[in-house]
This record gives structure tokens, C-alpha cells and sequence, in this order.
């Protein structure tokens, strides 16, 4: 136990998981193999930052990687055989300031998580009844504008009002010499060459006002074409 405040200057452990323990032994034992280690994770931050650990853990199964200078990153943005080809041609480093920057942001979520975590667990507990044996109260500072968008759409769901509506479709069939075909209401030809049917939409979308909606479709049918 200790005040929310003393977990800013906590010590951090970096631990895996259990289930990730099989894919840490299985990159050791690879690297003790290899004469050299290409990375080749997403080209972004958190690849950067995902590069910076196999790194790590491909050096404690073989130390010479970094002693002899055989560490690469590969720069790609699709698994096209051109574009790996050319990511074997141009390898470079690690961008450390990537690393640092995605090791700063997780420490900083990590921090204020857990202090106000803390914080707001003691006070609640304190405060009302029935809390006490409600466990942690977390918060996160990326828990909580999701949480904003799960309720705000919970909201919109809740109070959403259904209303009938009406839609015009029409659609024009046209042969292969681009003429239009003149069939019959059921799609019926009387010439043989082969159709092709094209759907017309609507700026509109669609119109709350039924009658509305008939008279322009009779309008539509009256006038014959478009």
C-alpha cells in the first residue's frame, strides 16, 4: 500500500506474460543461429517501438548481433515482392527517437492510470457506501474518451426514434452498342443483343412524405425518359 502519489516515481518492471514466454525463448534460441537480425515490423511508432523489444531479446540469446554492428530495420509499406526487394536493398536502423518517444507515452499512460486509479478507488471507497468490496475503480487516459464514445453511442441507440420512409429506384438497361434496350416491365427483350442493367441513384436518398414520393414517381413514369 502506498499514496496514489509515490506510484509517480515507482520503479517499472517490465515483465512478459505468460503466454508470450513461448515466442521470447523461440526468438532467443533463433538468434544464437544468426549471423545477423533484419526487423521487419510496421513502419510506425509502435513498430519502431515493437523492433526496440525483439532487439532486446534476440541480444540476451546472442550478444554479438550488437557487438558486431548486425542489427537492420527494414522500411516497407506493402509484402509486394518489388517493394520487400527493395527493402533488403536499403536497410537502416532503429529510430531510437521513436522508441523513446513510445516508451515516454506508455509510461506516462501507465503513471497517471495508476495513480488516479488509486486515487479515485480511496476516495470513492470512502465516500459512498457498497464500494468497498467493488474492487479497483480504474481509469486510464485512453479508457476514458473510449468509454465517451461506447456511451455516446449507447445514447444515440437508446434514443433513437424509428421513422417510415420512401425511395425511388430506377435503372435503365443498356446493349452493347450503348443504345438503350427497350424491354418490358419484367426485364423482357425483343432483340437478342446482350444487356447490361445500370441502377440510377437518387440525391435525394430518401423522402419521409409518401405522397411526395408518388407523385414524383409518377412523374417519373410519364415522362418516358431520362
Amino acid at each position: 500500500r502506498c499514496p496514489p502519489q509515490a506510484l509517480f516515481d515507482a520503479p517499472i518492471n517490465t515483465e512478459y506474460s505468460q503466454d508470450m514466454q513461448p515466442l521470447e525463448r523461440m526468438l532467443r534460441d533463433l538468434s544464437r543461429r544468426a549471423s545477423a537480425l533484419i526487423l521487419w515490423l510496421d513502419c510506425d511508432r509502435e513498430g519502431e517501438a515493437i523492433s526496440d523489444e525483439v532487439r532486446t531479446v534476440c541480444i540476451k540469446g546472442n550478444p554479438r548481433l550488437q557487438s558486431q554492428n548486425r542489427i537492420y530495420r527494414a522500411k516497407f509499406s506493402t509484402v509486394l515482392p518489388g517493394e520487400i526487394q527493395r527493402a533488403l536493398r536499403s536497410l537502416g536502423r532503429i529510430n531510437e527517437h521513436f522508441v523513446q518517444a513510445v516508451k515516454a507515452r506508455s509510461e506516462h499512460d501507465l503513471r497517471v492510470g495508476a495513480a488516479f486509479t488509486r486515487f479515485q478507488t480511496l476516495r470513492l471507497q470512502k465516500k459512498f457506501d457498497g464500494f468497498q468490496d467493488s474492487g479497483v475503480i480504474s481509469y486510464g487516459p485512453c479508457q476514458f474518451p473510449t468509454l465517451g464514445f461506447v456511451v455516446e453511442r449507447w445514447a444515440r441507440i437508446e434514443t433513437f426514434v424509428p421513422e417510415d420512409f420512401w425511395t425511388i429506384e430506377m435503372s435503365i438497361r443498356l446493349n452493347g452498342d450503348g443504345s438503350v434496350n427497350n424491354s418490358d416491365q419484367n426485364g423482357n427483350s425483343n432483340n437478342n443483343q446482350q444487356s447490361r442493367p445500370i441502377k440510377l441513384t437518387w440525391k435525394r436518398g430518401r423522402l419521409y412524405d409518401r405522397a411526395m414520393t408518388m407523385a414524383l414517381c409518377d412523374a417519373c413514369q410519364e415522362a418516358g425518359e431520362a
